[in-house]
């Protein structure tokens, strides 16, 4: 697939994607966000009487905005991507190396990060540790794509020495098993205490997990939808 085509699918995936992504945080997690800002207040009574800089209905078109940004940021590196690593990735048709795609972009950017850093709704962290807090975060991120990057190597090993392709993917999923636990457990944890009822730190990381991976499926689905369609016609 030319670069120019890869980057047209996908540009256009993202933005859907984004924009889906948009619909399910305004509707289902800003409620969250409103009753954590709420006790956010109620445990610091003092600033009752202080304007925020921004408006909450500023910062729900901030998070349109945002999201848009992100899923174009993020759709113009997915072709490219795709664009270099086509020929290499271990699946035979344009789809399923879209989807492959963004199954290893959903691990290795979404997924293995929240596990060991999971989100944390407003009120949440002490602003002294939010530069340690981002380096632990950069540096579990560029460990679950190498290791992601790894185990699509494994499962293309496994399909080259002719064995059957449920063996590389199994092969290729124990070693991401195993590589998270390792990198999981040598990483330190979040050093900031949570203080924050269950009822909205649950529904908070749920949500916003659930948002990523709606992202990423979208994404996946409409770029293989795309590729599929255009080999179709051709």
């Amino acid at each position: 697939m030319p670069l120019s085509s890869a980057l047209k699918r996908a540009l256009l995936a993202g933005l859907a994607a984004a924009l889906v992504v948009s619909i399910f945080h305004l509707f289902v997690t800003e409620p969250v966000i409103d009753r954590a800002i709420g006790l956010e207040v109620q445990m610091n009574p003092r600033h009752d009487d202080e304007q925020p800089v921004v408006s909450r209905e500023m910062q729900k078109g901030g998070l349109v905005l945002g999201l848009v940004a992100y899923g174009a940021i993020w759709a113009l590196l997915f072709g490219v991507v795709y664009h270099l690593t086509q020929g290499w990735l271990p699946v035979a048709t344009a789809w399923g190396r879209g989807l492959l795609l963004a199954v290893m972009g959903y691990l290795s950017v979404a997924l293995l990060p929240f596990l060991k850093y999971p989100a944390n709704p407003p009120g949440v962290g002490d602003p002294e540790t939010i530069t340690y807090r981002q380096t632990l975060y950069v540096a579990l991120l560029v460990l679950s794509v190498a290791g992601v990057w790894l185990a699509a190597a494994i499962a293309r090993y496994v399909r080259q020495r002719g064995k059957q392709g449920l063996l590389g993917w199994l092969a290729a999923l124990g070693f991401i098993v195993i590589f998270a636990g390792i990198v999981y457990a040598l990483l330190p944890a979040n050093p900031d205490p949570v203080h924050m009822p269950e009822d909205v730190l649950t529904p908070f990381r749920i949500f916003s997990l659930a948002g990523l991976t709606l992202f990423w499926a979208v994404l996946g689905a409409i770029f293989a939808s795309l590729s599929r369609r255009t080999r179709a016609l051709a």
